[in-house]
C-alpha cells in the first residue's frame, strides 16, 4: 500500500470519527446538560424533550445537506467539499463548548444552540457519502468493498471517544461538571478538525473526478440528472438505507431505553453492550467489506438483510430472559453483525450504482433522505409499547417488514463489484435502458 492511499485512508475514516464524536457528545449532553443550561424555564420532563428536539433537528437537516454538498462533490471535487464539511461540522460543536447558557443571554441561547446543530447536521449530510466515494475512486477493484467499508470504522472511533471524555468529566464534582466540565468535550473538537485538515490537505483529488473534470463532463444540475437518469437507482438506495438507518437507531438507541426502562436492568449493562459493540464492529465490518470483494455486494446484502428478518421475533425473546450475557450477545448479533453486513456492503455498492456525473449526489441523496424518518424509530418504538402494554410484537414485525424491503432492493439492483469504475461508466443507467427499450 502506497503512503497515498494511506493518507486517503485517514482522510476517510477521520470525518466520519468527528461527525459520530458530534453525534454522540450532543445526544449525551442532550440527556443529560442541556435541559438545565439552555432550557431551565421548563419543567423537568418538557425540558429534556426540548433538549432532544434540537438533537432531532439535525437529522432533520440532513437531507439538505446531502443536497448542498452531493452537488457541490460532482461539481467542484471530491477533495474540497470534504475540506469544507470537516470544518462546518467541527466548527459547529467547538462553537457549542462556548456558548452563553440561557441564564447568560435567555431565549437567545437555545436558538444559538438549535442554529449549530443545524450546521453539524448538514456538514454532516454529505460527510459519510464523500469518504466513502474518495476511498471507492482511489481502491483497487479487487478490494474496492473493503477500502470502501472502512470510513464506518470511525464511527466506532468516535463513539467510544466521545463516551470516554464524557465519563471522564463526569467524575468531576458535579457543579464544576455543570458549570464547565461538560464543555471540554466539545472544546477538544478542534483537535479532531485540525487534524483532519491536515490529512485532507495533502490528500489527491481522486483520479476518477480528475478525469472527469479534464473532460469537462461535469453536468449543470447533478440532483436534476440523478433523479431524472437514475430513479430506480435512488429508489434502491432509499430502501436499504432506511433500514440501515432505522436499525441504528433501534438498536443502538431504543433497546438501550427498552433494557433499562422496560426490563429494569441497570445502566451499566447498557453501556457496557454499547461499548462492545463498538468494537466489534472494527472488526465486522472490514471483514464483510471485504466479503463482498469475494462473492459480491448483493450476496452480503441479502445474507444481513435475511438474518436480521429472522432474528427480529428471536431478539426480543432472547432480551426477556433478562441474562445479562444473552442482553448483550443478541444486541451484538443484531447491530454488529447482522447489520453489520449491510453497513459494509452499501458503501461500495451506493458508489457503484451511480457513474461518476451524479455518484456524489446520488450517494448522498439516497443515503440520507430516509433519516428523516428513521430517526424517529425510537420514538416509534417507544409508542408502540405504550399502546401495545409492552408488547414488543409490533417492533419485532417492524424488524422484519424493513429487512424485506432492503432484501427486495438487494435483488433487484446490479452487481458492479467485478467491474472497474469507468466499466460501470459505460452502463446504460435505469432510464437510458427504459428509453432504448423497442417499441
Amino acid at each position: 500500500m502506497d503512503k497515498s492511499l494511506k493518507r486517503t485512508i485517514m482522510a476517510s475514516i477521520i470525518g466520519t470519527v468527528l461527525e459520530w464524536y458530534d453525534y454522540v457528545l450532543y445526544g449525551t449532553a442532550s440527556a443529560l446538560i442541556f435541559d438545565k443550561v439552555f432550557f431551565p424555564n421548563f419543567s423537568g420532563a418538557f425540558g429534556t424533550l426540548m433538549a432532544f428536539a434540537t438533537f432531532a433537528v439535525g437529522f432533520i437537516i440532513r437531507p439538505l445537506g446531502g443536497i448542498i454538498f452531493g452537488t457541490l462533490g460532482d461539481k467542484i471535487g471530491r477533495k474540497r467539499v470534504l475540506m469544507i464539511t470537516i470544518v462546518l461540522m467541527g466548527s459547529a460543536t467547538t462553537l457549542m463548548g462556548v456558548l452563553p447558557t440561557f441564564d447568560s443571554i435567555g431565549y437567545w441561547a437555545p436558538i444559538l444552540l438549535v442554529l449549530l446543530r443545524a450546521l453539524q447536521g448538514i456538514g454532516s449530510g454529505s460527510e459519510y457519502a464523500g469518504a466513502v466515494i474518495t476511498m471507492a475512486e482511489n481502491a483497487p477493484v479487487k478490494r474496492r468493498g473493503l477500502y470502501s467499508s472502512l470510513p464506518y470504522v470511525g464511527v466506532s472511533i468516535g463513539l467510544m471517544l466521545s463516551s470516554s471524555l464524557f465519563g471522564l468529566m463526569e467524575k468531576l464534582p458535579h457543579s464544576s461538571f455543570m458549570a464547565w466540565g461538560w464543555r471540554i468535550p466539545f472544546l477538544l473538537s478542534t483537535l479532531l478538525v485540525i487534524f483532519g485538515l491536515i490529512i485532507r490537505s495533502g490528500m489527491k483529488e481522486t483520479p476518477v473526478f480528475e478525469s472527469l473534470k479534464k473532460e469537462h463532463k461535469q453536468v449543470k444540475l447533478p440532483l436534476v440528472t440523478a433523479f431524472r437518469t437514475a430513479p430506480k437507482e435512488i429508489v434502491i438506495a432509499w430502501l436499504i438505507s432506511l433500514t440501515d438507518t432505522s436499525f441504528s437507531y433501534l438498536y443502538q438507541t431504543f433497546l438501550v431505553a427498552y433494557v433499562v426502562n422496560t426490563l429494569s436492568m441497570p445502566e451499566s449493562l447498557t453501556l457496557t453492550t454499547l461499548s462492545i459493540l463498538g468494537i466489534v464492529q472494527l472488526f465486522t465490518i472490514p471483514f464483510f467489506g471485504a466479503l463482498s470483494d469475494k462473492v459480491g455486494r448483493r450476496w452480503v446484502l441479502i445474507g444481513g438483510t435475511l438474518t436480521s428478518a429472522i432474528f427480529g421475533f428471536p431478539l426480543f425473546w432472547i432480551l426477556n430472559t433478562k441474562i445479562p450475557f444473552l442482553i448483550v450477545l443478541s444486541i451484538i448479533l443484531a447491530s454488529s453483525v447482522f447489520r453489520g453486513a449491510i453497513v459494509a456492503a452499501q458503501a461500495s455498492w451506493f458508489t457503484e450504482l451511480f457513474n461518476s456525473k451524479i455518484r456524489y449526489t446520488g450517494f448522498a441523496v439516497g443515503r440520507e433522505w430516509p433519516t428523516v424518518l428513521a430517526g424517529l424509530m425510537p420514538s416509534f418504538g417507544s409508542a408502540v409499547l405504550i399502546w401495545s402494554n409492552n408488547s414488543t410484537w409490533g417492533i419485532s414485525l417492524l424488524i422484519v417488514v424493513f429487512s424485506l424491503l432492503a432484501f427486495v432492493a438487494a435483488l433487484v439492483g446490479p452487481e458492479n463489484s467485478k467491474l472497474d469504475l469507468g466499466e460501470i461508466e459505460n452502463k446504460p443507467t435505469y432510464r437510458e435502458r427504459q428509453t432504448n427499450l423497442p417499441s
